[in-house]
């Protein structure tokens, strides 16, 4: 983590513990990585450190410190900057068990069984747990050119297996059923572009001098990885026996049963998107038949996980 991302991430803390403005004077006091010699420095850098976290959406307010004096503060309200209350589905969970068989965390297990309790359709996990690398090195690195607005150049190999290298402006990160995607400019293609930080090849590595882009204004993150609107499919599934009671739970239509015994299934009207997270956390006890996208995607993801974990 560079020094400025952890004077951001300082800030930050600080201005939502206070109970009252805090003056440029106190951050210089009081938050780590302000306390510059020279009292102009220290102005200009908190300024650039403000506008950028403003840009990343955290909603700095400035208010009078006394409504009959001309100096001001800096708060953040909490409740503008807490999250909403989550209410998970069946297959967000699914998604949750896939990442905690994965990462091999034992602890979260607990929390993960009082979710569970509260979901719409039960979510089982038989997969065993497997170490994986997510990529932490690449995402930090992705964070710290989004917040030094930098370019950077990475390789990447996209779902088909395609390898390229690749210039982006980075506006942002966000993170999707479970992964973590880059949105930014496309040099080589002139277009925003989404790009998962777990499929690239290489480091990211810096492509110029801090602050050589700017980020839209109307940029919306999510609209970059968002899969298709509306989209459904009829997909055929075989579970193996010892699971075989989620087809009823998922509502499925058993087509009959194969000769090693596994039953197969029909769910009509599925989001692909939604619906493979929840059929991939059965791991070896479940296989998608058809139809043939549905199943090429889940080949591509679950190769994806061993080229990770390999």
């Amino acid at each position: 983590m560079t020094a400025k991302v952890e004077r951001l991430i300082n800030l930050t803390v600080a201005l939502l513990e206070t109970r009252r403005p805090l003056t440029l004077a106190e951050i210089r006091r009081e938050v780590a990585g302000y306390g510059h010699d020279d009292p102009e420095s220290a102005r200009r850098m908190f300024e650039r450190d403000k506008n950028d976290l403003r840009q990343l959406g955290v909603p700095i307010e400035t208010r009078p410190v006394d409504p009959l004096g001309p100096d001001v503060g800096y708060l953040i309200e909490p409740d503008a900057y807490a999250l909403q209350p989550v209410e998970l589905s069946a297959e967000q969970i699914a998604a949750l068990s896939i990442a905690v068989q994965l990462t091999g965390e034992e602890a979260a297990r607990p929390g993960l069984a009082k979710v569970a309790t509260r979901a719409p359709d039960p979510a089982a996990v038989p997969i065993p747990p497997a170490r994986i690398d997510v990529g932490a090195d690449a995402l930090d690195g992705v964070a710290d050119a989004v917040v030094e607005r930098r370019s950077v150049r990475f390789g990447y190999r996209t779902a088909s297996g395609e390898a390229s290298t690749r210039t982006v402006d980075p506006y942002g990160v966000i993170q999707r059923r479970g992964a973590w995607y880059l949105v930014g400019r496309d040099h080589d293609r002139d277009a925003v572009r989404a790009f998962r930080i777990d499929r690239l090849t290489t480091a990211p590595a810096v492509a110029s001098e801090p602050h050589a882009f700017t980020t839209p204004a109307d940029l919306d993150l999510a609209a970059h990885v968002a899969g298709p609107v509306g989209q459904t499919v009829a997909a055929v599934v075989a579970f193996a026996p010892g699971v075989a009671w989620e087809v009823a739970a998922r509502r499925g239509v058993s087509q009959g049963t194969r000769a090693d015994g596994w039953v197969v299934a029909r769910f009509d009207e599925v989001d692909p998107q939604r619906f493979l997270p929840w059929v991939l956390a059965f791991g070896a006890d479940a296989e998608v038949v058809g139809p043939p996208d549905l199943r090429a995607e889940a080949r591509t993801r679950l190769r994806d996980v061993w080229e990770a974990n390999r």
